[in-house]
């Protein structure tokens, strides 16, 4: 039997008042700030992300996760570096990192090579290809960054930018 609510005058099957949507109490100050700068973060970084990661697909070829990797490889003192230092810099697992150099070796991008002097340690580092390859990608990942993150910025802002990022990175 369906009965009407006091309050609103709807109709209810169960006899009960129907829920309304009461709005919430609003955040802190201090609380909104940090969500808010923690959203606009993750919100640009993957908007960024999608934009210049499709860029470089389309332009030549290269997964932007590839090129992460491989652009540290080529900006490496000496070119090579340990899978693990590789994996802490692109935030991947040792598993995931391993797949990963796994795909570039099949796409003759990337080499391995022991450490001669600890056993445990595994060296990445670019083939020719690869470098000529990352050089490729460098070029167009470039376009990219100036037309969607240097492009809609101030110098001084991408100056704070820098500054801020840099501090995050060390706290």
């Amino acid at each position: 039997m369906a009965t009407a609510s006091p309050s609103t005058g709807t109709s209810t099957s169960s006899g009960m008042a129907p829920v309304t949507a009461a709005s919430p109490p609003p955040l802190e100050p201090a609380d909104a700030e940090a969500l808010t700068l923690m959203g606009l973060l993750v919100e640009a970084h993957a908007r960024l992300t999608g934009v210049l990661g499709a860029e470089m697909e389309e332009a030549c070829g290269l997964p932007l996760s590839w090129y992460d990797a491989m652009i540290r490889l080529r900006r490496a003192p000496g070119g090579f570096m340990t899978m693990t230092r590789l994996a802490s810099e692109v935030s991947l697992t040792s598993g995931g990192i391993t797949r990963l150099v796994d795909r570039l070796a099949d796409a003759g991008y990337a080499q391995r090579q022991d450490c001669p002097t600890d056993r445990r340690s595994v060296y990445v580092s670019l083939t020719p290809a690869g470098i000529a390859k990352v050089d490729e990608a460098t070029a167009a990942h470039r376009k990219g960054l100036d037309r969607h993150l240097l492009g809609p910025l101030e110098p001084h802002e991408r100056e704070m930018l820098e500054a801020a990022l840099r501090k995050l990175r060390r706290a």
